[in-house]
């Protein structure tokens, strides 16, 4: 900037130089300037002079241009004022030094401006490049991260698949060791079925019906905590699994009878009584695994309360729902002899024998058929009848499962209690005394083993 204003007041100074010593060479006097007619308009140099001060620090090129234009008119005006009076020469050979510096200045000016914008032209081309390659090296990490994310995404995507391949996989396994295990055990093959449902466990573990099978096989075997483990392992799963519901219920249920405390037994009954009424509630007709009503569950906790006409319109229902099987007129037999009314028991109990016998021929492993086969020609008072059948029963308990046959020793105390006690009904007597018997027999086997 301060380059320029040197060069420009060179200019000036040279140019004043030559003016003058050009007027001191001529030999040619110099004509008296006559009074002109009015005064002609100068330059006005201060402003000038202050355009340049100011210059220091920036270009005002508006300025400029104005001062360039007040001296074109004053040229205008001096050419005018020469036609007037030749001795005008000297103003006007001013007036076009004047003008020259003037035009050396736009000249000057516009050349700097030229510089200025060259450089900044530079400037600004430099600033672009180097923005360039920034954008292109942020552009170019982008790139590679995103390449790196998608690749790891892609990874993590197979992985998931494969692992739900897998998953589904041994979810179908599971499921087909299913049929598998309620074979073995309506084979009464107790131990076997619990082996399959635990492998199918294995396979899958937040199968609620696994767990359902498992804890149902358990309740049968006696071992009633694994089975509340495994009820309520299914209901995390499945809150609206109503079959385990009411076999969480029924383990509940279970677990009173083994309680000789009141208030514990109650506590127990109690959970279990709310859970089979929920479950009851929202499908009255839902059977277990042996294919019985629910509702007989149910009657058994209330029979054991001692609460009769409960414990009957329970089992009333539960014939609703099987009304082919002999389980439900078999427990309400008793309940009617408990209620007074023998000949209500004995015509139930004809029923139970006719259905019991067709159920045996449909199944000749139906352990619960052959039992209350035995109970009703025992009430009936058919012995000979009633010793076939309890071949049967030896022949097919559950060798896993006490509970079968102890069950069976109770109904048939309840049942001589009904018909008058031991004194009138002796054969009852003998049959529970070989029952306990065969009982003691197999426990001593399993104690060996």
């Amino acid at each position: 900037m301060r380059n320029w204003l040197i060069a420009f007041t060179l200019t000036l100074l040279i140019m004043g130089a030559a003016h003058t010593t050009r007027a001191q060479d001529t030999d040619d006097p110099v004509p008296p300037v006559p009074d002109a007619p009015t005064a002609a308009p100068t330059l006005d140099l201060a402003a000038l002079e202050q355009l340049i001060e100011r210059a220091e620090t920036s270009i005002d090129f508006a300025e400029l241009e104005r001062l360039v234009e007040r001296a074109e008119r004053a040229a205008d005006d001096a050419g005018r004022y020469a036609g007037d009076a030749s001795n005008f020469l000297g103003i006007f050979e001013a007036l076009s030094i004047v003008l020259t510096v003037a035009g050396a200045s736009i000249g000057v000016f516009g050349i700097t401006r030229l510089f200025s914008a060259q450089s900044q032209l530079n400037k600004a081309r430099e600033e672009v490049q180097a923005e360039l390659a920034t954008l292109r090296e942020t552009f170019t990490t982008e790139i590679t991260s995103q390449e790196d994310e998608l690749t790891s995404i892609k990874t993590q995507l197979l992985d998931t698949l494969n692992a739900q391949s897998r998953q589904l996989q041994n979810a179908q396994l599971a499921q087909a060791l299913l049929p598998l295990g309620e074979r073995q055990y309506k084979a009464q093959d107790l131990r076997g079925a619990a082996d399959t449902y635990k492998r199918a466990l294995e396979l899958d573990g937040e199968n609620p019906m696994v767990h359902y099978k498992l804890g149902y096989v358990y309740v049968q075997s006696g071992e009633l905590e694994p089975a509340e483990h495994h009820m309520e392992r299914a209901l995390a799963i499945d809150p609206e699994f109503v079959l385990a519901r009411a076999a969480l219920g029924y383990v509940y249920r279970r677990m009173g009878d083994d309680r000789t405390e009141n208030l514990e037994r109650d506590r127990l009954y109690n959970k279990g009584e709310a859970l089979l009424i929920e479950a009851l509630t929202i499908n009255p007709k839902l059977v277990d695994d042996d294919s019985e009503a629910w509702w007989g569950s149910l009657g058994g906790l209330y029979r054991r309360r001692g609460q009769v006409k409960q414990a009957i319109r329970a089992y009333e229902e539960a014939a609703l729902v099987t009304p082919h099987s002999s389980y439900p007129f078999s427990n309400l037999a008793l309940l009617y002899m408990q209620a007074n009314d023998r000949e209500q028991m004995l015509h139930t109990y004809k029923r139970v024998e006719r259905l019991a016998r067709g159920e045996v021929q449909a199944e000749v492993d139906n352990y619960w058929a052959f039992a209350d086969l035995l109970t009703a020609r025992l009430a009936l008072g058919r012995v000979d009848d009633a010793e076939d059948a309890l071949i049967s029963v030896f022949d097919i308990a559950p060798p896993d499962s006490p509970y079968t046959l102890t069950s069976l020793v109770d109904t048939l105390t309840r049942l001589m209690t009904a018909l008058g006690g031991e004194a009138n009904a002796p054969h009852i007597r003998s049959f529970i005394t070989r029952i306990e018997a065969f009982i003691a027999e197999r426990h001593g086997e399993d104690q060996a083993s």
